[in-house]
């Protein structure tokens, strides 16, 4: 099997196929067709330079969207007793004008609040309250099994 291996490799290195010097063309199927005398108009092609909208882009029944100012309102809600998730939020937009909030329940026992607005480049305005008074021990209970004791350690 080796020797059959070396002999295709020896017969491969000795084949050559019609020498090819600096410049010459590459073998077909690569690089430019040649060239066919008699077919050309004579004329180049037309190359198109610079890009357009084309036809009937961003035109729907509604117009152009991009044009329009923003415009929405939203919600959602979650509240689970069993796993004791609860937590949603609000935004209204109109234009440069956006405001909402969103509620947390936390987990010792406060909800957390948060209120927002801004209006065009004057900045992030934020209201942060809590209702409800923090219980650790509310917070700690059902956890003791899934806290681990933290280790020191410095990799030595």
């Amino acid at each position: 099997m080796k020797l059959l291996l070396v002999l295709a490799v020896l017969g491969l290195a000795t084949a050559r196929p019609e020498e090819r010097g600096y410049g010459s063309q590459p073998a077909s199927g690569y690089g430019a067709p040649p060239e066919q005398e008699g077919s050309a108009s004579g004329q180049q092609p037309s190359v198109q330079t610079a890009y357009s909208t084309p036809d009937g882009a961003a035109s729907g029944p509604e117009g152009n969207v991009a044009e329009l100012p923003a415009s929405y309102n939203f919600e959602y809600a979650v509240q689970d007793d069993e796993s004791g998730n609860n937590f949603g939020q609000q935004e209204t937009r109109d234009g440069d004008a956006t405001s909402g909030s969103y509620y947390v329940q936390m987990a010792d026992g406060r909800m957390q609040i948060v209120n927002y607005s801004v209006e065009g480049d004057s900045g992030y305005v934020v209201d942060i309250q809590y209702e409800g008074e923090a219980n650790i021990d509310a917070a700690a209970s059902g956890q003791e099994g899934n806290v681990a004791t933290p280790n020191q350690s410095y990799g030595l």
